[in-house]
């Protein structure tokens, strides 16, 4: 259940035990299996699952929230273990994988394969006890995907990162069927909110392998993997790929907004986020050097947590009434509708429509930005005031008299 790659294992060697004492762990097989899993992977695969949970909105519950969120990490690293199994002899040819546990010997594979099966049953009990059926049939299936078609096929054929696409569009869909209690494929497939966060993850993956699989293309041509670098010596099949997923991805935010979605300041954020990678593709796509490859899956790295938290910020399923309730809850008790109503509160005193709402701007606040933290933001403006004029009463007996009101409702009790 991969949906990064990192450019190096150096960071996990050198913390792991068997850095440290590798007479130890070679000698007596003395596991690590924390190093048996990529940790960036399962903080991805956490990342997106809690998006597509909080994306349905609220009232959220923290048990299935943590129920799926956690098994799907777990399934993620029996799967990481999975395919280490499977390509010890690859990993093994390899700079950037030689390291591992498996190919260097620091872990048995007997306590490879228990820690994977152990991993995917834990997996599977923690998803039915806190979530859906359809969510436990999405986490095991997603896990068979990857460590058979997905691992067996990287050796066989390049179409191995369509597949690996697919396993990593899964993750959100489990968060929403979590969430939204569904248990029907059919109508999860037909939820458009579900289906953009998958398409988004879907087609993000694209520019951020190819641009590595490029910088390391002789190295996975080394190991035997079928990727499309390894067969495009001059990068110009790579870089068009990298160019026309970040293009495909470029509609998103705007498909989200027009379907009602979102509201309209994620079209407008999601399209600048959207043109600096079409920007760093284009520079990819005229000079195809490793450098600007890099630049590429640098920015998908920041990019997809950054795409995805505007999407939960501008998701219309937390309507107004949900977000004043979590606020008023901040004092008696943390929920996650307090959690979430406070970031938006925080958020928005940062945003630029806002601040040019309350500089006396003719545009209407609550239009672009959600109306509740709109409102919040008149009434402290309406304190500021108060204490002012209290002030200059005192001073000089100056009367001063502003009127502020709070944006009015679209209507429908969404946010926008």
């Amino acid at each position: 259940m991969v949906l990064c790659e990192v450019e190096t294992d150096a960071a996990k060697i050198s913390l792991s035990p068997a850095f440290f004492f590798p007479s130890l762990v070679n000698d007596h097989f003395i596991p690590c299996p924390p190093f048996l899993f990529h940790p960036l992977h399962s903080a991805l695969v956490v990342l997106t699952t809690s998006a597509g949970f909080l994306a349905a909105g609220g009232p959220v519950a923290w048990v299935p929230l943590t129920a799926v969120s956690v098994g799907t990490m777990l399934a993620a690293c029996s799967a990481n273990t999975f395919n280490q199994l499977i390509e010890t002899g690859n990993d093994r040819l390899m700079k950037r994988t030689f390291l591992r546990p498996l190919p260097s010997g620091r872990a048995s594979r007997p306590f490879a394969m228990a820690w994977g099966l152990g991993s995917a049953g834990a997996s599977a009990a923690i998803l039915a006890a806190g979530t859906t059926p359809l969510t436990i049939a999405l986490g095991m299936g997603n896990l068979a995907l990857y460590a058979l078609p997905y691992t067996l096929s990287k050796t066989r054929s390049e179409i191995n990162t369509w597949i690996g696409a697919v396993v990593g569009a899964v993750p959100p869909l489990m968060g929403w069927a979590a969430a939204t209690e569904c248990t029907s494929l059919a109508t999860l497939l037909s939820t458009p909110d579900a289906m953009l966060l998958a398409g988004a993850l879907f087609l993000w993956q694209f520019p951020h392998f190819f641009a590595l699989s490029w910088v390391h293309r002789k190295d996975y041509a080394r190991g035997g993997f079928k990727m499309v670098p390894c067969a495009d010596p001059g990068g110009g099949r790579t870089a068009e790929l990298i160019w026309r997923y970040s293009l495909y991805l470029a509609p998103l935010p705007l498909l989200a907004t027009g379907m009602g979605v979102t509201g309209s300041m994620f079209a407008l954020e999601g399209s600048f986020l959207n043109a600096y990678l079409v920007y760093l593709a284009g520079r990819f796509r005229k000079e195809r050097t490793d450098e600007r490859a890099r630049a590429v899956f640098r920015c998908s790295l920041w990019y997809l947590p950054v795409l995805l938290g505007g999407f939960v910020f501008h998701s219309k399923q937390w309507d107004v009434e949900k977000a004043r309730k979590g606020e008023e809850e901040m004092e008696g008790g943390m929920t996650m509708e307090a959690l979430v109503a406070g970031a938006r509160k925080q958020l928005t005193k940062v945003c630029v429509h806002e601040v040019l709402v309350q500089e006396g701007k003719n545009m209407h606040a609550g239009v672009l930005c959600p109306p509740v933290v709109a409102t919040n933001v008149v009434e402290e403006t309406k304190e500021v005031v108060g204490k002012v004029r209290e002030e200059a009463e005192k001073v000089g007996g100056v009367q001063v008299h502003l009127t502020l009101s709070a944006p009015k409702s679209t209507g429908g009790g969404g946010r926008e």
